[in-house]
């Protein structure tokens, strides 16, 4: 990654999310006394929504011009598959997630959890015409979702781009970026693989880790918020093997498991230190 353009990028990103969607926080409810504090809102979401259906060079583009970085190199990481369908960006399969984790072992964790990062890598690969398999347009891969309408819409493109963090927080870009959770829930598997020597696979780990959508995301949020004692390897290696314990005898896995699960782990690093307890008595 070019860290000139991650400078520059870096102030001009958060501005533009802001310009292109709706706060009644800062805006007011829509309505005829304040309308002219929505309409820009709307043009802008509409200029997003039309390059978007213009094509990847209109897109990417309009994109570079929104963060101020020109024409400039960005440098990503090369991308393992000469394209993705919609649905492989929107939601990837378990072995597209592995591919694109090793082909991206050289994404530090402090640029992988920069949603300006991913923003900026997405746009490199807009252009070099990764989304698009099978015929699919940008339009699937980036703004169609459950709800319509510009506002929506608009909010999926940030999200699939690299997440919100100015609405969401810094979980948005463990659990909203689909690339960018990908690399995460491979990286997070890995770490559980080495602290327990192999007794859990890369793979195994892994699994559990995308059971569950909202599972995953609690995860997410309770490392960075909440408990953060489960940021340690062998706490992180705990976790998943009670969870998949608790898979096996229910046959699913929900957020309030992952929260109850990291509660206790918690609880045992407050008597003990976690690195120098039995695995046994971990699991």
């Amino acid at each position: 990654m070019n860290s000139n353009l991650l400078t520059i990028a870096g102030p001009k990103f958060t501005a533009w999310q802001m310009s292109v969607v709706f706060d009644q926080g800062r805006h007011g409810k829509p309505n005829d006394d304040n309308r002219d504090v929505w309409e820009p809102v709307r043009q802008r979401q509409a200029q997003l929504l039309s390059a978007v259906a213009a094509g990847p060079r209109t897109l990417a583009t309009y994109l570079r011009d929104a963060l101020g970085i020109g024409d400039g190199d960005i440098a990503v990481p090369a991308f393992p598959r000469p394209a993705l369908t919609a649905e492989e960006f929107r939601s990837p399969p378990a072995e597209l997630e592995r591919e694109l984790r090793d082909a991206w072992t050289g994404i530090s964790r402090r640029l992988a959890s920069k949603p300006v990062h991913w923003l900026l890598c997405h746009v490199a690969w807009i252009e070099q015409g990764r989304f698009g398999r099978r015929g699919d347009d940008l339009t699937k891969a980036f703004v169609i979702g459950r709800k319509e309408g510009p506002e929506a819409q608009t909010r999926n493109l940030l999200r699939r781009t690299g997440g919100i963090p100015h609405e969401r927080g810094k979980t948005s870009v463990f659990s909203d970026c689909p690339l960018a959770r990908s690399w995460w829930r491979c990286f997070l598997s890995e770490q559980v693989a080495h602290a327990t020597d192999g007794k859990i696979s890369r793979d195994f780990a892994h699994e559990v880790l995308r059971v569950n959508h909202q599972a995953w995301e609690r995860l997410a949020m309770l490392s960075v918020k909440r408990i953060v004692v489960i940021n340690h390897p062998i706490a992180r290696a705990a976790v998943v093997s009670r969870l998949s314990q608790h898979l096996s005898r229910t046959g699913k896995l929900g957020p309030a498991d992952v929260q109850d699960v990291a509660v206790e782990i918690a609880r045992m690093g407050l008597r003990r230190s976690l690195e120098h307890t039995l695995w046994e008595d971990l699991t």
